[in-house]
């Protein structure tokens, strides 16, 4: 039997190496689904608060106190619902025993904002004089919305994982251009204008004593409106965050407070690169916070100023009490972010060799030995 008769012997076959998807197709490989339902239960959350001051106010003995006291404690039953969603639709479960402790303190943190906006509730309804009915329907929406945090976020999360799974390579990290950042401050100045115009022409043909305050009602729907786009523009760089650091809660807790607590972290080289990242991609997304933050205030305040200004009564007094606590917020929010804003510049710029890919790195490198040897 000669050597001919035998097949040629083959190497064994290894699976190939996936390959990391080019930023170009990221917009074909989006799931809009996560995108939709964030909206919704923002939309979702801010119905409850202004359906609830309404009938707070309808309902209640116009005591400014009382409405107050209402108001927020329908905040804090609305709002850790959807801070408990998202966390859980963004984050897994830590594995160690410190992640898992920390979890559980921020669920019992929720529960306990919730029991005392439940809390607050019923003391504004014996105030005020409400319906007993009043307050146990809101009770029972702030239940439904935790139990609905509790359903709706672990799905997102596994579906997200199901979608990594399903495209077989992760997406490939780029930083933000200055192209994009122009192209986001185009589409929020947009917004802005086309909101502004049609809805400031419409509101002139309508008959009132104020000739002006249609343009203070155009601007703050505006003003909302383009909120709404900076949020928009953040969740698509969200999107650089995830493919930094997936869904490992620790490692992004450890690089965060490495990048803005002062104090000394000990990091990896891998989280040492990753950590030059995510403070490149976190220079553009703060002052985009800050712009939303501040654009929903400025919209709130032009919604509130014709009641604060022009009203008398307890809601008129509301309006005015609103139109001062978010005026101060407004500016109480500037120094936070600017802050934070200088951190993580400061961190980019130190490791600025640490962003391009390691292959790159190591051809820089060796260029000139090579061109040396030559």
């Amino acid at each position: 039997m000669t050597d001919d008769d035998h097949p040629p012997a083959h190497a064994p076959t290894s699976p190939p190496a996936r390959t990391p998807i080019p930023a170009p197709d990221r917009a074909r490989r989006r799931d809009p689904v996560g995108v939709v339902v964030f909206v919704l239960a923002v939309l979702v959350v801010t119905g409850v608060q202004m359906g609830g001051t309404v009938l707070l106010v309808i309902l209640g003995d116009d005591g400014i106190g009382s409405l107050l006291v209402g108001c927020f404690g329908v905040l804090l039953l609305a709002v850790p619902p959807l801070v408990l969603g998202a966390v859980l639709a963004a984050w897994d479960e830590s594995p160690t025993d410190d992640g898992r402790r920390r979890h559980r303190r921020f669920l019992w943190s929720l529960l306990g904002g919730q029991a005392a906006g439940a809390a607050l509730v019923v003391a504004s309804a014996a105030w005020a004089g409400s319906p007993v009915w009043l307050a146990a329907s809101f009770i029972a929406v702030g239940a439904l919305l935790t139990v609905g945090a509790l359903v709706a976020g672990p799905a997102l999360g596994e579906r997200a994982r199901r979608r990594v799974d399903e495209l077989g390579a992760p997406v490939e990290w780029a930083a933000v251009t200055p192209a994009e950042i122009r192209r986001a401050v185009r589409s929020v100045a947009l917004t802005f204008a086309l909101t502004f115009v049609p809805v400031a022409v419409a509101l002139s043909f309508v008959p009132t004593d104020d000739d002006t305050g249609f343009l203070v009602v155009a601007g703050g729907l505006a003003f909302i409106a383009a909120s709404v786009a900076c949020v928009v523009v953040l969740l698509r760089l969200q999107r650089q965050l995830v493919a930094l650091l997936g869904r490992d809660q620790d490692r992004a807790r450890r690089i965060g407070r490495a990048v803005l607590s002062r104090r000394e972290v000990d990091l990896s080289p891998d989280d040492e690169r990753l950590s030059a990242r995510w403070a490149s991609v976190t220079a553009v997304t703060l002052p985009v916070q800050l712009a939303q933050t501040e654009l929903l205030f400025a919209g709130l305040v032009c919604q509130q100023l014709a009641q604060a200004l022009g009203g008398d009564g307890g809601f008129a007094t509301f309006a005015r009490v609103l139109v001062v606590c978010m005026a101060v917020a407004m500016v109480a929010f500037v120094p936070l972010f600017i802050v934070r804003i200088r951190r993580v510049r400061r961190w980019a710029e130190a490791r600025s060799h640490l962003l391009a890919p390691a292959a790159d790195r190591t051809t820089t490198a060796s260029s000139p030995a090579a061109g040396g040897d030559s």
